[in-house]
């Protein structure tokens, strides 16, 4: 029996297309950044910490940390921004989703939809009581956080959502340029939410790099899961396919 079937290749709806293949590259090079400094920090003790820090100190003024670099409105844009990957806000979009998905009778899509938030949900707090590691202090913290930092959650649950909502949603697109904007879309958020984390010093930049990777990783799994699913007709796909 082959391993692999030539059903799983049929052109433009194959498993490989080019959107699986655009979560694969980016997981290579988070994979290809975090051995380059596990490498480093091996070779050379706290090199890792001293790169955290570094990057948290230059996006503040030098003469007052409680400042951004930049202009004035530049504080307030950046909380709002980290909003988008706060639970009010994810919940407020899942329940979004799952509306639509009930409009469009997809059901089972509808439970896969939970099934990933929850258990992506569930994984970011272990992850984080696993590592406990402490907050920033290099720089004043602009907002009040009290759980452990690495991974960021913010940075995770947002690249679990957002990324596996847009998944999803792709799933059932007929148009392929329509997937392209909602992948883009979702990884333009998720980047925006990452780097606000840093802006407001509540963590380091490789909380936010192992939220993206965790949140990547889980995301593409459930991208692979549906693709499966609807191979084997257990969920629904859409009837035609347009360029």
């Amino acid at each position: 029996m082959k391993l692999i079937h030539s059903r799983y290749f049929p052109g433009a709806k194959g498993i490989l297309r080019y959107d699986i293949f655009y979560l694969l590259v980016l997981l290579l090079i988070f994979v290809i950044f975090w051995s380059v400094l596990g490498v480093s920090d091996l070779a050379e003790r706290g090199r890792i910490q001293q790169f955290d820090e570094w990057v948290l100190s230059i996006v503040r003024q030098a003469e007052d940390p409680m400042q951004l670099r930049g202009p004035e409105w530049l504080k307030d844009f950046m909380r709002d921004i980290t909003a988008l990957g706060g639970a009010p806000v994810l919940t407020l979009i899942t329940l979004g989703v799952i509306g639509y998905l009930i409009l469009q009778k997809s059901y089972r899509s509808l439970w896969l939809v939970i099934v990933a938030t929850v258990t992506g949900l569930l994984m970011s707090f272990l992850l984080k009581f696993y590592f406990i590691r402490p907050r920033p202090d290099i720089v004043p913290l602009l907002m009040t956080e009290t759980t452990p930092s690495f991974p960021s959650g913010h940075s995770m649950m947002s690249a679990v959502v957002y990324l596996t909502l847009a998944a999803l949603l792709t799933r059932l697109e007929t148009s392929n340029k329509a997937r392209l904007y909602t992948i883009s879309l979702a990884f333009f958020v998720v980047f925006l939410v990452g780097i606000s984390r840093v802006f407001l010093g509540v963590h380091y930049p490789t909380d936010i790099l192992g939220g993206w990777t965790f949140g990547l990783a889980w995301a593409m799994f459930c991208w692979y899961v549906a693709r499966y699913l609807q191979l084997r007709g257990s969920i629904e796909e859409p009837e035609t396919e347009k360029d």
